[in-house]
Formats: C-alpha cells, sequence, structure tokens
C-alpha cells in the first residue's frame, strides 16, 4: 500500500549518527515526510485522516543520491509542463 505526505523536510540532527567499524561516528541526514502544514487531509469519504510522519535516517551518500535524482525528475517535470504549455 502507498501512503502520500504532502511535505519533505531534511536536516542534520545531532547525535544521529551511525558507528562506524574504526569507532568513528558517520553524521546521519534526517528526512521527514508529513502532513504537518498541508492543512486537513481527509480520505475519499471526506474523513479526516491524521498520518504520522514517516522518517529516515540517510547515510550522506544515500542522502547525495536521492537529492541527485529528486532534482533530476524535477528538471524532467518542468520540462513536460513547458512542453505541455507549448502545445495549448
Amino acid at each position: 500500500m502507498i501512503e502520500h505526505r504532502f511535505e519533505i523536510q531534511a536536516r542534520l540532527e545531532g547525535g544521529m549518527t551511525e558507528r562506524r567499524v574504526d569507532g568513528s561516528a558517520l553524521q546521519l541526514v534526517t528526512v521527514c515526510l508529513s502532513d504537518e502544514r498541508a492543512g486537513e487531509v481527509s480520505d475519499a469519504n471526506g474523513e479526516p485522516l491524521l498520518r504520522a510522519p514517516v522518517v529516515s535516517y540517510l547515510r550522506p551518500g544515500e542522502a547525495r543520491e536521492l537529492a541527485f535524482w529528486l532534482l533530476e525528475l524535477a528538471e524532467l517535470a518542468e520540462r513536460r509542463t513547458e512542453a505541455e504549455d507549448e502545445r495549448a
């Protein structure tokens, strides 16, 4: 089942690290998907939905890869939108 959220935030939280084999700590990137500022979210029957935020902790390389894919998809979405606008 797919659940949607309306907002995404990313941040660095002090102490949110992954311990490495050599004893050093790798800072993780916290990614949070939520409906925090979406207003009232309702289901198909108009009933309010109260959904907990979804949180993921990414290693820097994983965060960078996600950022790359988001940027690529955003650029593609803009090109498609511009192409549709030109056809209209």
